[in-house]
């Protein structure tokens, strides 16, 4: 099928994909000439990339045009629906047309729907840090695909240590088949080398919460160098300050701790303890605030604009 969408918001696997249909298509000393990459917006977009598609490859391999998902989509909407069909068909066999983007196009599109029916998708998700099985799933992944062996309570820290972290899982992975050389690494090894930014985030959440914000602006910049994905920050402080606000308003709506926990999803009742005192001197006001920030942050990220550091010293500043 000559027309490929890879789309989701864990960009490292997307890029590896990537790089493999390239590899498998066109050879290296071909790829100058054979793939093609629009990166932005312009007019006529549409038109440029059939045209580049259907123009045969030159010397070995086959040739890859790749298109950014929303520029492309919306260049296709003053496209006629018959034309769009009758081009997408005959992409010549030895052409790839590859589409990405960080969400699926909207489907309630007319061009898009054809496009989706003539397409090979592929979705790749961020998986939430609340996914626990997902999470040990992708550690079990990256283990297996570096052949590193893994027993529970190492498989329990690096649940921890990494997260849903693609890119890290997979650096910290070929580190460790490195270090493992075939045999199997004890807990106390796997300590030393791979570092657990639970400690980061949880110093991170505490300092925007207590409006100190040079030390958040730290920890921002250790996790960021760690390679953690600025969306996986955010979606680790939207989890810890959803609970908090959660907390708060059961403390000031006088419910019962069992029901306070229900409303907090907390797997550990006992840890609303630590919670109610976390919050004891915060405003309800400030935690709102804050959920409020953290989503509109999120939106941001998604659509390309970087606002990670000014909007957690916006939160410490609330």
């Amino acid at each position: 099928m000559p027309v490929y969408l890879y789309y989701g918001e864990d960009t490292y696997s997307l890029n590896q994909k990537v790089d493999q249909l390239i590899n498998q298509n066109i050879p290296s000393d071909w790829k100058t000439f054979n793939y093609v990459r629009f990166f932005e917006k312009e007019k006529n977009l549409a038109a440029k990339v059939f045209t580049e598609v259907m123009t045969l490859p030159f010397g070995e391999g086959c040739k890859i045009v790749h298109v950014d998902s929303d520029c492309f989509t919306d260049s296709l909407l003053n496209e006629n629906n018959k034309d769009l069909e009758d081009k997408l068909s005959q992409i010549p066999t030895d052409s790839i047309l590859l589409i990405t983007g960080s969400k699926k196009p909207d489907c309630r599109k007319a061009a898009v729907k054809i496009l989706l029916q003539e397409a090979q998708q592929e979705e790749f998700p961020l998986v939430p840090n609340w996914d626990k099985l997902g999470i040990i799933n992708l550690i079990g992944k990256y283990a297996a695909t570096h052949q590193v062996k893994l027993t529970p309570d190492i498989t329990d820290y690096l649940v921890e240590a990494i997260g849903s972290n693609t890119a890290r899982a997979d650096s910290e992975f070929a580190k460790l088949a490195i270090y493992a050389n075939g045999k199997t690494i004890l807990l106390k090894e796997i300590t030393q080398l791979v570092s657990n930014n639970n400690t980061d985030y949880s110093t991170l959440a505490i300092a925007m919460l207590r409006n100190r914000a040079n030390i958040a602006i730290t920890q921002v910049f250790k996790l960021t160098a760690t390679n953690e994905h600025p969306l996986k920050i955010v979606a680790t402080l939207t989890s810890i300050f959803r609970t908090w606000l959660i907390t708060k308003a059961g403390v000031e709506a006088k419910l019962n701790d069992a029901k306070t926990a229900e409303l907090a999803d907390l797997k550990n009742p006992k840890r609303l303890y630590y919670l109610k005192d976390e919050v004891k001197y915060v405003a309800l006001e400030k935690l709102k605030r804050s959920v409020l920030i953290l989503a509109q942050l999120e939106t941001e990220l998604k659509s390309g604009t970087d606002n990670l550091t000014s909007r957690i010293v916006e939160i410490c500043n609330t």
